[in-house]
């Protein structure tokens, strides 16, 4: 037998496998908020997690520690299942996870989704330096500050979480500021920031008042140095074309075609005589 036919079986017996795992895979379920994952005490919540057909359980797992803990579980044979909290409390904060099964599979873990009360402190203040309009390339700085002495901040955009930061702790409050080296038009929007403790990393300040960043198009010294330039090179083009006209009808008019014809009176009357 030849040393290179049992090489080919196990690279094809390999590639079977891969091919099985990969074809067996569930696809990944995703966890999502009905009413948003931040709010305040009190408020009703109701977690979706979205599976795939095929499935016939759903979990809901919650991060403790450095573990996962199963809060609930729901028999279901639909592509989508609920988990609601009726009341929410200090207790029900945290990172969410959900995952399902088949009869014969366990899909992976979802996306984590934190659920944060939003109601525990006083708000901040967001502001933007040095202005809220700003031109496209320009930079800004939005700060977010707190007159607690609270040493982390978030920072929402459209009502979508765009970064967390730690804060500045001063003599009196804290500040944390969130910089935008160079603005662009998907900068634009509606700011809002909040405070917390790392040590209680799900319970939040009310949210600041909105703060609206508008981006405008270029400076008017922008368009002035833009203007100058498209003239300028207006004009060597314009002088350029010039050059290369005179050119052409110098040469035109010294060419075989061009050229001055010879007179015949001197030879013929030196032929008279």
């Amino acid at each position: 037998m030849s040393p290179t036919l049992p090489a080919l079986l196990c690279l094809g017996l390999c590639l079977g496998h891969r091919m099985r795992a990969q074809a067996d895979k569930l696809p990944r379920p995703s966890l999502s908020a009905e009413n948003g994952s931040l709010g305040p005490l009190g408020r009703r919540v109701t977690l979706r997690c979205r599976g795939s057909p095929g499935a016939v359980e759903y979990f809901l797992e919650k991060e403790l520690g450095h573990g996962l803990k199963r809060i609930e579980y729901v028999q279901s044979e639909e592509v989508e299942v609920e988990f609601s909290t009726p009341w929410m409390t200090l207790n029900d904060t945290g990172t969410y996870f959900c995952h399902y099964r088949t009869a014969s599979l366990w899909s992976e873990l979802s996306d984590p989704l934190e659920l944060v009360v939003t109601d525990r402190y006083d708000p901040p203040s967001l502001s933007a330096w040095p202005s809220s309009v700003v031109a496209k390339g320009q930079a800004v700085t939005l700060r977010c500050y707190s007159g607690n002495r609270y040493d982390r901040s978030a920072l929402y955009k459209d009502g979508e979480q765009v970064t967390k930061a730690p804060a500045h702790v001063l003599a009196e409050g804290a500040q944390a500021d969130f910089s935008i080296p160079a603005v662009t038009s998907a900068h634009g929007g509606t700011y809002r920031c909040y405070s917390f403790q790392s040590l209680s990393p799900h319970e939040w300040s009310f949210p600041s008042d909105s703060l609206e960043l508008k981006v405008t198009g270029p400076t008017a010294q922008d368009y002035t140095v833009g203007n100058v330039i498209r003239l300028g090179l207006a004009g060597l083009v314009l002088v350029l074309l010039g050059l290369l006209l005179g050119e052409a009808w110098n040469g035109c008019r010294g060419g075989p075609g061009g050229a001055p014809a010879s007179s015949d009176r001197g030879e013929g009357k030196a032929g008279g005589h």
